[in-house]
This record gives structure tokens, sequence and C-alpha cells, in this order.
């Protein structure tokens, strides 16, 4: 054997070595490297908020959500509302005044989206982690206290219906204001910390870029938002 052929023989062994090596790193160390993170954080999120949440890695699914918990409130909320009726009937009047102590929950229904989206990287590009969630609503809104004060006339007394009435309009006002109290922002704000604060050191342990996205939920998902705010009438 001369040295010419033992040269063509080493070159074709080194590049033998050399695209074998590069298969098993795409092919098999990075997937797994990845897969190993993804469920890391995974476990860490667990850990933050007692749920699970669904992992995709390249948009492929590796692992989906549980549902330990479907909601997570961040915000709890207590405020007063109050509610007058009257009805005047033969000159004889009666009157309903509700006073209530309500507390309104805003956080976030895990059951439309809990996502850990993980990209690999490309060449010196390092790889992307994106978290997905819902934005924040109103979870519940429920009564803590109700002062009921009434007065019937002699010919016009207040029934129990008038009295269901009154609580169902009461409920129906702090729901109302309960919409109106501007926390969402802060709920998400609020969220977007304790993941970061969670999810930072292992980020920088991967070398990975990461960001907190609130998913626009379509139309159709929103149509059951209502049925979910529970508010009790006594």
């Amino acid at each position: 054997m001369n040295d010419a052929t033992i040269i063509v023989i080493s070159i074709l062994l080194f590049l033998l070595i050399l695209f074998g090596g590069t298969a098993w790193l795409i092919f098999v160390y990075f997937p797994k490297r990845t897969a190993a993170v993804a469920n890391d954080l995974a476990n860490t999120v667990k850990n933050t908020f007692g749920l699970t949440p669904q992992v995709t890695i390249n948009q492929k699914i590796i692992s989906k959500r549980t549902n330990e918990i479907l909601q997570l409130a961040m915000i709890e909320q207590d405020y007063d509302v109050e509610y007058e009726a009257s009805d005047k009937r033969l000159g004889s009047e009666k009157r309903i005044q509700l006073r209530g102590m309500y507390r309104a929950k805003i956080g976030f229904d895990l059951q439309k989206s809990f996502n850990i989206e993980v990209q690999r990287g490309r060449f010196l590009k390092p790889g992307q982690v994106t978290l997905q969630l819902p934005h924040a609503e109103i979870l519940s809104v429920e009564p803590l206290d109700v002062q009921k004060s009434s007065a019937s006339g002699l010919l016009n007394w207040v029934t129990s219906k008038d009295m269901d009435n009154a609580m169902k309009e009461l409920g129906a006002l702090a729901l109302d204001k309960a919409s109106k109290l501007d926390m969402l922002a802060d709920a998400e704000k609020r969220i977007e910390t304790r993941l970061n604060e969670a999810l930072l050191p292992r980020l920088v342990r991967y070398q990975l870029a990461h960001q907190v996205r609130f998913l626009e939920l379509d139309a159709g998902e929103n149509d059951g938002q209502e049925n979910l705010i529970s508010i009790p009438t006594s």
C-alpha cells in the first residue's frame, strides 16, 4: 500500500467520522438536549404554579398540558356595591336596600392556553423559548357579605321574589364594577414577573432567549367567558 492510498483512506475515514459525528449531534444529541431543557422548564413552571404546561419543540407537541389547576388567580380585590329599589302602588310603597361586599378574582383561565414553545438555535443563533398564555380576565365575582333592608307598604308587600330579583341586580352591578377595576394589565405583569423569576436562572444556564406572550383568543373562545363568572344570588 503506497503513501497516496494511505492518505486517501485517511481522508475518507476522517470525513466519515466527521459526517457521522455531525449527524449524531444534529439527529440525536441536540434533539435529546432540547427535550430535556423543555421538560426542565415545564417542571419548573409546575413547581411554581401547580400546573404542567403543554410543551412543544419547533411546533411539535412532546408533552400535553395537564389540569391540576384550571384557573390561576393573581389578584383578589374586595369592594362595596349598593342597590336600591322601590315600587308604589295604590299609594302604598315598598322599598328594598342592599349593600354587598364582593370579591373579584382576576387571573388566567389556563384551560384556554398554557404552552412552552422551544425553538432550537441554528449555528451561532441562540434558541428561543416562548411562554404562551391567555390574556388575564375576571375569573369570578363572589359575595362576601350582603346586608339587606326592606320596608313593605300597607297594601304593597316585599316578597321573596322581590328580594331574589334585587339580589340578581346587585350581582349584576358587582360584575359591572369588577369589569371596571382596570387590573387585567397588572395581573399579566405579575405572572410575567413570576415566570421570569422562576425560569431566568435556567434560561441563562441554557443560553436561551425568551419571551412571555399573551394570546388573542378567537371570538368563539370568548363567548363562554361569562359562564365562568359565578355570582351567587343568595
